[in-house]
């Protein structure tokens, strides 16, 4: 019997003789090279959590350049393993560690938190979601039916969120615990020509005030065009970024967080987007929580191959997104994590 090889395209083809032990050796080293490579670069791009801080513009600078570069080794095959990162599946072709992927998104994600001119220090990372016993939990479909029934309500989406995050910066050498970085809020808005503004707050009062030129919606978001207001449009619009969110609660979750960080959706958004969780058989409901500034809501969550967590909180009664965290379920010695520990939140605010 041939032995078979892996062609460009990741199909398997003949190969003519049986494969040599030596030469499967070489080519294992050859790609842990590559691959030692590959993570350096994207490493270098990396703020470190000790580095200056960093400016709005500066910022989306640095996650352009970062993204694009991910996005030349990320693939979304639905036979792909490896840890799941905002960028997208890391494949076996590339082989990078379920810990080098993490540390790389973690690492990055929190970098880009340090941001505006302000001295803000960090903080202890914070605690697992409590549930709420002396409150109910409600179904996901209950909460989508009333979001659904509040749709027709005043408001649009808009370009820019008002969001608290904070974020771990991981390694991945099994020597450093995880960096306690800065909470930090921000509010952007952009306008109809692609100009807008961030401001960065402390205790409400903005702090550091950045002015962007017209057309730099178009180059910073992601998600550019306003989000559908219907299940079937919203799932499309999320797939054309990640065909994973078919079929994937987990990747649906984290395409949602993604489109967060672009748009504050509107009351028809926000049912299309509770709709869209509601018809995910892999989300399950956790129960009534307190978010990181105290709302009630009710959280939903679901796992990526008993690795890590997507979680969203709702306002039971309006179908609002108050809140998404992702959090570690298993224990990794490389970056020094256990379960429960929480990688990154944010909270919306507006």
């Amino acid at each position: 019997m041939n032995a078979l090889f892996r062609n460009r395209s990741g199909s398997a083809t003949p190969s003519s003789r049986p494969a040599d032990p030596a030469d499967q050796e070489e080519e294992r080293e050859r790609q842990e090279a590559r691959d030692r490579a590959e993570l350096a670069a994207l490493r270098a791009m990396v703020p470190q959590p000790v580095a200056p801080r960093l400016s709005p513009t500066r910022r989306a600078e640095l996650e352009a350049h970062l993204m694009n570069e991910a996005n030349e080794t990320a693939a979304t095959p639905r036979s792909a393993t490896g840890r799941p990162s905002a960028f997208g599946w890391l494949t076996p072709v590339r082989s990078m560690s379920l810990g080098a992927a993490a540390a790389v998104v973690a690492a990055t994600m929190a970098g880009f938190a340090v941001t505006g001119s302000s001295g803000q220090t960090a903080v202890a990372a914070p605690a697992p979601l409590k549930v709420e016993s002396s409150r109910a939990t409600v179904p996901l479909a209950t909460v989508a039916e009333r979001a659904a029934a509040l749709a027709d309500s005043p408001g649009a989406a808009q370009r820019g969120t008002h969001r608290r995050e904070w974020a771990l910066g991981m390694w991945d050498d099994g020597k450093h615990k995880p960096e306690q970085m800065p909470v930090i809020e921000t509010r952007e808005r952009f306008n109809a020509d692609g100009s807008g503004e961030v401001q960065d707050l402390e205790d409400g009062r903005v702090v550091d005030r950045t002015r962007l030129p017209a057309g730099s919606w178009e180059k910073l978001a992601e998600y550019r065009s306003t989000p559908p207001t219907t299940v079937g449009g919203l799932a499309d619009y999320l797939a054309e970024e990640n065909p994973d969110t078919r079929g994937s609660a987990y990747w649906t979750l984290n395409s949602v967080e993604a489109l967060l960080r672009d748009w504050t959706p509107g009351p028809a958004q926000t049912a299309a987007i509770d709709g869209l969780l509601a018809k995910q058989s892999g989300i399950r409901a956790i129960g009534p929580v307190k978010d990181r500034v105290g709302r009630q809501g009710q959280a939903y969550a679901a796992d990526f191959k008993g690795t890590v967590r997507w979680t969203i909180i709702l306002d039971e009664h309006t179908g609002r997104i108050l809140g998404t965290e992702l959090s570690s379920i298993k224990t990794d010695p490389k970056m020094q994590l256990k379960p429960g520990d929480v990688e990154q939140y944010d909270a919306y605010l507006d």
